[in-house]
């Protein structure tokens, strides 16, 4: 029988364990194998190129927006006159609800019916 030098158990190699930058610290499997102060890093770059990415759709969602709505203006004349005579219709209504209801609630109307 030959004496062999086995090692028994779970062996990890020492760089498996180290982070992936090479900084000297160990990592973590939770950070994809990067140390505390890498993974940092790590992620604050990739939420700002994130964010860059976020603004720059945004802008160009708010150019197309406008420009569709400047395009429906000028086809919208004539819509734009019934919906106006529409909306004054409905403010002259509001109008009236909040008169009636006033005058409901006036003083003059609670004096008289106290007697």
């Amino acid at each position: 029988m030959s004496l062999k030098s086995e090692r028994r158990g779970i062996h990890v190699d020492q760089s498996e364990l180290l982070c992936k930058k090479g900084c000297g610290y160990y990592g973590n499997p939770a950070w994809q194998g990067f140390c505390s102060k890498c993974w940092r890093e790590e992620y604050h770059k990739a939420r700002q190129k994130q964010i860059q990415e976020d603004w720059e759709l945004a802008e160009r969602l708010q150019r197309e927006e406008e420009e569709a709505f400047a395009s429906s203006q000028s086809s919208q004349g004539a819509q734009s006159l019934t919906f106006s005579k529409f909306e004054e219709k409905k403010t002259n209504e509001k109008t009236r609800k909040v008169t009636t209801v006033k005058k409901f609630f006036s003083a003059s109307s609670r004096v008289g019916s106290k007697k």
